[in-house]
């Protein structure tokens, strides 16, 4: 696989660096160096929703309320209690003793002008319609507490809360010609305040004296300060790691994981996590001619992954002995159910299929980026077993996405973060089978029972609505899990990465991490 080469490509000052280098992590300065796999402009996952984003947005601003995710629930945040006082009507009692970074006191008056500006029509950022398009409207009942409306019932109200609105301070935020400069200087009242925004010397976080309400979701900083520097290059970061002018590296090649435990200063932490790649076929005729409208094809493409061998070849052990995923949507999501298996691995039958279909000589492209390549180049190996002359089409995520809108992909294997760790399996389901340029099977059934889903409160017959959906998408072979994707972190032995994990494709939250 292409991760293997990196040996030979660190050379020989590099391997002896690796084995021989000295303990230079910044414990004894209480500043913890992570490299970002890009430059950061803005801090504010409404106006930059990418999951580097995502990571340090969460530490920077506290949400209405918070998930606790070993525990699976929604925990109190910005709000000390609320209460559903109808299907579409929730109150939310604020917490009296929380101030933004620059010390104004957080209120009510905060929460609206935060619920306000982001269902504003005038509101220019992405995304705005999927997350907040649901909301009617917001009222102050008193200082500390407000009221929400909903357009229609939404069962997921709640966990949507916990990923997708920062709290932003309505005296600084309201008074920006440009709000998406906001995130050049952002205020919040989380963990962790920012002192420099950066795209060329990084993001500066320091641990925040006044943070005082934390809990299961949301948890005080242990370490003093985090320089979070952009170092894109991933060979680079590996020779800072091994020379200790880097204490922590994520997403970390599996080979190359191995590659780092030979250093005494490194320690590598796997962590299962709840993203996972999949393959999509063009079950809805979007290309021309796509053989991907007849079922059979598609089984037989199916049947010709052997996706136990895939993941002992590709991931960890610990990783690879785990049970592979059935549907569609990760276990660990809230109402996420399938009582049925995708087209298990048999590759005669898959030659058969291709016969009774009247398809010789299959070939088509398996559309691809990131750490999915070498996944895709794995199935590309596995289909010449059966005939078929698969190639991946390597490209950038964003030429990927350029050309799935255009319905331009014969058929596509990447990866699905879950929303970027997002708790409830609707960020899933709506991803997938809602209508729109996403949607590559074309069934309008399972966009109907999506929309039911989402909008029944009871959470019996929601699951039952979602496993009719998911179990339908292995019928008929619309799409395959792939493989799992964990999270791989390599770090000095100075950090402490918790054991619970966060299920983030991460794999960590900045305010959880400390000092041994």
């Amino acid at each position: 696989m292409t991760n293997k080469i990196w040996p030979r490509l660190l050379g020989a000052a590099a391997i002896g660096a690796l084995t021989c280098a000295p303990a230079l992590a910044q414990k004894a300065k209480d500043t913890l160096r992570i490299g970002a796999y890009q430059p950061i402009s803005i801090i504010d996952a409404l106006y930059d929703p990418q999951p580097q984003s995502n990571l340090m947005d969460r530490v920077v601003f506290d949400t209405l309320v918070a998930y606790d995710v070993e525990n699976r629930k929604v925990v109190p945040g910005i709000a000390e209690s609320w209460t559903q006082i109808d299907p579409l009507t929730y109150e939310f009692k604020i917490r009296k003793d929380i101030k933004f970074h620059n010390g104004d006191a957080l209120d009510a008056d905060d929460v609206v002008y935060t619920v306000k500006f982001t269902i504003d029509p005038e509101s220019k950022f992405r995304f705005r319609d999927q997350r907040f398009g649901h909301i009617a409207g917001v009222e102050k009942v008193d200082q500390y507490t407000v009221r929400i409306k909903t357009k229609y019932p939404v069962a997921a109200f709640l966990t949507r809360l916990t990923t997708t609105m920062p709290v932003y301070p309505s005296k600084v935020h309201s008074k920006l010609a440009d709000k998406a400069t906001f995130g050049r200087n952002p205020i919040g009242t989380g963990p962790y305040k920012v002192t420099q925004v950066d795209p060329n010397k990084g993001v500066v976080f320091v641990k925040n004296p006044d943070f005082k309400h934390g809990n299961a979701g949301q948890q005080p900083a242990r370490i003093g300060t985090i320089l979070f520097e952009p170092i894109p290059d991933a060979q680079t970061q590996l020779a800072r790691m091994m020379v200790g002018d880097q204490d922590l590296m994520y997403d970390v090649p599996s080979d190359l994981a191995g590659f780092m435990k030979a250093n005494p200063n490194i320690e590598i932490d796997v962590k299962p996590s709840i993203q996972f790649t999949y393959l999509m076929f063009d079950a809805a005729g979007r290309t021309p001619n796509s053989p991907f409208k007849d079922k059979r094809v598609r089984e037989a493409i199916e049947r010709g992954i052997d996706r136990q061998a895939i993941a002992n070849a590709l991931l960890p052990k610990e990783i690879a002995a785990m049970p592979l995923q059935r549907g569609m949507c990760h276990e660990w999501h809230i109402a996420c159910s399938t009582t049925n298996d995708p087209a298990s691995y048999n590759p005669e039958m898959a030659k058969k299929l291709l016969e009774e279909a009247g398809v010789k000589d299959l070939k088509f492209n398996i559309s691809s980026w990131g750490p999915s390549r070498a996944v895709a180049e794995a199935v590309t190996g596995q289909l010449r077993r059966i005939g078929v002359n698969a190639s991946v089409d390597g490209m950038t995520i964003n030429a990927f996405v350029g050309k799935r809108q255009a319905g331009e992909l014969q058929s596509y294997l990447v990866l699905w973060d879950n929303g970027s760790g997002a708790p409830d399996v609707e960020s899933t389901a709506g991803f997938f089978y809602e209508p729109g340029d996403r949607n590559y099977n074309g069934d309008k059934e399972l966009s109907e029972l999506m929309e039911k889903a989402a909008g029944e409160l009871d959470p019996a017959k929601r699951i039952e609505e979602y496993r009719k959906m998911f179990n339908k998408v292995n019928d008929e072979r619309y799409s395959m899990p792939i493989t799992p994707l964990p999270s791989v972190l390599a770090h000095s032995k100075d950090v402490k990465i918790p054991a619970g994990g966060t299920k983030k494709p991460e794999g960590f939250m900045f305010n959880l991490l400390e000092w041994k």
